[in-house]
């Protein structure tokens, strides 16, 4: 039952109805920490497996009020989540606004507006979705940062420690229309300077450990516990995603290792993980979590970015080669993980809807477009990380987390139409 309700959930976003919402909130004890020893997770002394979703869009939904307040859409998504038998969301506590003002590719509001300076609202928002997850038996997976643009992300922090503008990679609307941007290879070159650029080090390292403080110490307005004292947190994150350095090991591991240990320093209790794709082989899976801060592994697998995928190509040979690949790197990942002695979880993976015959002009997101090859995908993602881990299975998996949840949310449709000679677009939900 539980494989068919993962599957369901992996298939097609539900609507459920609005729950009538209780003021009461529940506080966890704190035997209800998740520890890692060896390659397993626990709690309450027992094994603890992940069945998890991405949700990054939780701090900015949990506002009170405001063009991005949905309280009423976080219990019904989370409601569906929990009947479906996920355990476990990861979001973000980190979203940075530009000093050069709007910004299409990002989300809004920020919750920190400059260095130091932060949308108390924003931060409110993130209290109050903490606040509800006992309620649905859940813990997050909460990101300290971003490597990409889409929540601001650390490029910020280069462009306010330089006073430059970020050189945007191209960006594209849910239709895969340009929207804007250049060459990815700058965007990198850009971005990582936030840890490889000696003379910028210490002052966006600085404003990083700022605002960790700030997150890890908070004290909840709604359960009045400290972050830190929080079991609804499952793990601190350094970044989603952190891109490495080429060729600079000891740059990474610098940065990792010290970041860490500075979490460590603020919180004991929480598990550590770093957030990083691990698609770069071992000495870059070993660098990246070698760390003695750093207490559980972190993998993403992205068949179409890796050029490993065609979503135009409808026959089986496409996406059973993703297949192929995803099961390499799965039992790769658990591996490595094995000798370095830590769970890992597979914090993101997804593919997009088919993009073919009849499918081909509905976009990438359109809830009408069909899941054939996702389907058959996320299922045999479910039984490689079952075989390299999970319940049953021998290695270092310990769960796996999907990108990702939007609930009730659509896309906008973009349409043309033309008045007196003048072309115009409109946007609808």
């Amino acid at each position: 039952m539980y494989l068919f309700n993962f599957l369901l959930l992996l298939s097609f976003v539900a609507l459920v109805s609005s729950q009538e919402l209780s003021q009461h909130i529940m506080v966890r004890p704190y035997t209800d920490f998740i520890s890692a020893h060896g390659t397993r997770l626990f709690r309450h002394g027992r094994p603890h497996y992940i069945s998890g979703a991405n949700y990054w869009q939780a701090m900015n939904l949990g506002m009170a009020s405001g063009p991005s307040s949905a309280r009423a859409r976080v219990h019904d998504d989370l409601s569906h989540l929990s009947s479906l038998g996920v355990n476990m969301v990861r979001i973000l506590a980190a979203s940075e606004g530009s000093q050069y003002g709007w910004q299409p590719d990002r989300m809004y509001p920020a919750l920190m507006t400059a260095p130091g300076t932060y949308d108390m609202d924003v931060f409110d928002g993130l209290d109050w979705f903490l606040a509800q997850l006992p309620r649905y038996n859940m813990t997050a997976v909460v990101s300290l940062s971003n490597y990409w643009t889409w929540s601001g992300g650390v490029a910020q922090y280069v462009s306010w420690a330089t006073d430059t503008r970020i050189p945007y990679p191209v960006q594209w609307d849910h239709l895969r229309q340009v929207l804007a941007g250049g060459e990815y290879q700058a965007y990198l070159d850009y971005t990582n300077r936030f840890y490889a650029d000696t003379l910028l080090y210490n002052t966006t390292q600085m404003w990083l450990r700022d605002h960790i403080h700030r997150v890890v110490t908070r004290t909840n307005a709604y359960t009045g516990l400290a972050y830190r004292d929080d079991p609804s947190i499952l793990a601190w994150e350094l970044m989603n995603e952190p891109q490495i350095i080429p060729g600079d090991y000891d740059a990474m591991f610098r940065w990792i290792d010290e970041t860490a240990s500075f979490i460590r320093a603020l919180d004991a209790r929480h598990l550590v993980t770093t957030g990083a794709e691990s698609k770069n082989g071992q000495q870059w899976f070993s660098t990246m979590h070698r760390s003695e801060y750093i207490s559980l592994a972190s993998a993403h697998f992205w068949p179409l970015n890796w050029g490993l995928y065609n979503s135009t190509d409808s026959t089986l040979g496409s996406v059973d080669f993703a297949i192929q690949e995803m099961r390499k790197f799965v039992k790769g990942v658990s591996q490595w993980s094995q000798e370095l002695d830590m769970p890992c979880v597979l914090f993101e993976y997804g593919m997009m809807r088919d993009q073919w015959g009849s499918s081909a002009g509905l976009g990438a997101y359109a809830p009408s477009a069909p899941v054939t090859h996702r389907n058959r995908f996320y299922a045999a993602v479910a039984d490689a990380v079952a075989e390299n881990g999970g319940c049953h299975g021998e290695g270092a998996l310990a769960g796996s987390a999907f990108w990702a949840y939007a609930g009730g949310a659509r896309p906008p449709i973009r349409r043309m139409s033309r008045r007196g000679g003048t072309a115009s677009m409109t946007t609808i939900h």
